[in-house]
């Protein structure tokens, strides 16, 4: 017989998971966070609810470890059945390590918050792959604010063309992944408050430190 998991991102409030509770099928409950999550009232609240309920702890604040932890707990709960995730609790750290290790393992992620939306997750398609290579060693480069001009220098170094890398760029920009402002006359680039989340995914994808 077939076993139903559900894997749900928590932080200290379990009425952030509840949603997830009335409106997913399930047999088995996982819940994956910090290891304080699992000191909290609201988890003991939780689990006298559901008594059964699997408790994960992931390294909160590294986005890498926690996206190898999930895709374990996925991997480990698929032997026995289908597996959905919900990332409705939890730091911001957990819940895009969620989504990204479902990305990766092909599996369903839902944010329920009162209503259930399904995210966009492939089977088989990795985010890395929606991005060109010259892309991946730009998003990978840009940490701190540089200029253009010196940025273009640099990535002739990798051996990218100006037109490429500008090319290239534009399309960070366009995905909100880097921000383009003049300053003193200069174009400079500097990455957004999402760029770090996704070069993490680009070094742990690559097996780069």
């Amino acid at each position: 017989m077939s076993n139903r998991t559900l894997v749900a991102t928590m932080g200290f409030d379990e009425r952030h998971v509840l949603p997830a509770l009335r409106l997913m099928p399930y047999d088995r409950l996982t819940v994956v966070g910090g290891a304080e999550t699992f000191r909290s009232a609201g988890f003991r609240r939780l689990r006298a609810l559901e008594p059964l309920t699997r408790a994960v702890a992931v390294p909160s604040f590294n986005l890498n470890a926690s996206i190898v932890a999930i895709r374990r707990v996925i991997r480990s709960s698929r032997q026995g059945g289908p597996v959905r995730i919900s990332v409705s609790g939890g730091t911001k750290i957990v819940a895009s390590a969620a989504i990204l290790a479902a990305f990766q393992e092909g599996v369903e992620a839902w944010y329920c918050d009162p209503d259930p939306i399904r995210l966009p997750v492939l089977h088989g398609l990795r985010i890395v792959d929606a991005f060109s290579p010259p892309e991946r060693t730009i998003a990978l480069a840009v940490r701190n604010p540089v200029a253009l001009e010196g940025l273009v220098t640099r990535m002739a170094l990798e051996g990218l063309g100006r037109r490429l890398v500008i090319g290239a760029i534009r399309s960070l920009a366009a995905k909100g992944l880097v921000i383009l402002e003049t300053r003193g006359g200069r174009t400079v680039v500097r990455p957004s408050e999402r760029l770090p989340l996704f070069a993490a995914h680009l070094r742990e994808s690559s097996g780069k430190a």
